[in-house]
């Protein structure tokens, strides 16, 4: 019997296909789902109890105003909590990444008045180091 590290049991899954909904399971192995369809999870090392509830893949987000939230805490804690896991951001016309070194400076004294914490200015690209 195969084993998984999560279940989520009896969620209504929408798959994002544009399918309508159907009710299954989603067994969970590591950082992937293994299985969509009816599972034993008595083998399952969690089980959530999805009954009534809606299980989805994670969200996009495709206009936000969140250059700065990813610049602050990197994590996007609160946008994980609402199911979105893909932020597009730089498309209302400025973006925080690139920063040449030409217009660095500008770009600070523009976006500090409205900053609510101290952010550190230390990136110039959208890289992650």
């Amino acid at each position: 019997m195969e084993s998984y590290d999560l279940v989520i049991k009896g969620g209504r899954v929408v798959d994002g296909t544009g399918n309508p909904w159907f009710k299954a399971d989603v067994g969970v192995k590591g950082e992937r789902i293994a299985c969509v369809g009816r599972i034993d999870s008595s083998k399952a090392r969690e089980v959530i109890d999805a009954e009534g509830l809606v299980v989805s893949p994670g969200f996009t987000d495709p206009h936000n105003h969140s250059d700065w939230t990813i610049m602050a805490g990197r994590t996007a804690e609160s946008y994980i909590r609402q199911g979105v896991t893909t932020l597009v951001i730089g498309n209302c016309g400025f973006s925080l990444a690139p920063i040449s070194e030409e217009h660095f400076e500008d770009l600070k004294k523009y976006h500090e008045p409205f900053l609510l914490t101290d952010i550190p200015w230390n990136w110039r690209s959208w890289r992650v180091s």
